[in-house]
């Protein structure tokens, strides 16, 4: 008898212990029942300087109003912030960070966002590697941005993309990317605004068939040509931090003849500021030449073909990158 009141206490005790877990197991799946409202956002460039401080903040949880932000940040900040606008400086040294922002609420699934951040060496041959350097450079007092060139066809040239922060934008938003890439202006920016500095201009149809001589047999191609072999000799075989810019393709070798260091920057649009299509495909560069009142030439270099091909696009919209030209002084 003692026996069975033993085993009918024992059942018992079971009983409730698996009660309590049911019950608590039904309050977990309560506490975590609900579904915010909105989605977590936050500003941070893609690319940034080595040792650059950031501020960003985290936004975008409509409903409930209770929501606490933490940070994560690969490699800096293993443990998370709790804060919903953090300030953090980035290593002195070039890598790749993930930074993800967290919203949490009791009662809630948590919702979140993740970026990658990459740290830069502008400096010469830091981060971008392979540019033919040049003896000759040209100082932009505007913004005391400094640009090697080369001379070709009696024409001096911007041996990288134009930088000047008074029209266009960035790659990606990221202004520490503008010494390595340049910016993205449409024709309309270009021309309206004068971004070349002062005795330099935005090449003209004819200033390009200048180089087009320069680049091949010394004769030059007319402009409406695809310029056969010519994008291979203009495009340089760089990396990026150690990462190939262009992909590797039999039929461009990036032979870089002149030093004129064409990179596959992309373009962008104007609807689409921080959206670059064509990165490590394309390089993109206008002419100052219209082609009609609403459209005007551009000249192009894709990875996997070996000329150097001309196109147009509305004045307005395409954002594409600028090489500075100028008469050659001792060709006056």
């Amino acid at each position: 008898m003692a026996l069975i009141r033993k085993t009918v206490w024992l059942l018992a005790v079971a009983a409730l212990v698996a009660g309590l877990l049911s019950c608590n197991k039904e309050e977990e799946e309560e506490a975590t029942s609900g579904t915010m409202s909105g989605a977590v956002a936050f500003t941070v460039p893609s690319y940034v300087c080595m040792g650059e401080t950031v501020t960003m903040t985290a936004t975008g949880i409509i409903y409930p109003h209770d929501v606490t932000y933490r940070w994560y940040i690969s490699d800096i900040y293993i443990d998370s912030l709790k804060t919903q606008t953090v300030t953090v400086r980035f290593p002195d040294s070039i890598g790749v960070y993930t930074v993800t922002a967290t919203a949490v609420s009791s009662g809630y699934y948590i919702s979140s966002n993740s970026q990658q951040v990459t740290t830069l060496d502008t400096s010469w041959n830091g981060s971008l590697k392979g540019l033919l350097p040049s003896d000759r450079s040209f100082l932009d007092v505007r913004d005391d941005q400094v640009y090697p060139y080369v001379t070709a066809g009696g024409l001096d040239w911007f041996a990288r993309n134009l930088a000047w922060a008074g029209a266009g934008v960035p790659y990606r938003a990221s202004k520490a990317a503008a010494p390595l890439f340049g910016y993205f202006y449409t024709w309309d920016e270009a021309m309206s605004q004068q971004v070349c500095p002062e005795g330099w201009r935005v090449p003209a149809n004819e200033d390009w068939e200048s180089l087009s001589a320069a680049l091949g047999d010394g004769f030059p191609r007319p402009f409406i040509d695809n310029w056969e072999g010519l994008g291979e000799k203009a495009s340089v075989e760089a990396y990026l931090n150690d990462g190939r810019m262009w992909p590797y393709s039999p039929d461009n070798l990036h032979k870089n003849v002149l030093g004129w260091n064409a990179l596959p920057i992309g373009y962008s649009f104007k609807t689409t500021d921080s959206r670059v299509n064509g990165f490590n495909e394309f390089g993109c560069w206008w002419s100052a030449t219209e082609k009609n009142d609403s459209q005007a030439y551009y000249r192009y270099i894709w990875y996997d073909r070996g000329d150097f091909p001309m196109s147009y696009t509305a004045k307005d919209d395409m954002r594409a990158s600028v090489r500075c030209v100028r008469t050659h002084p001792q060709s006056l």
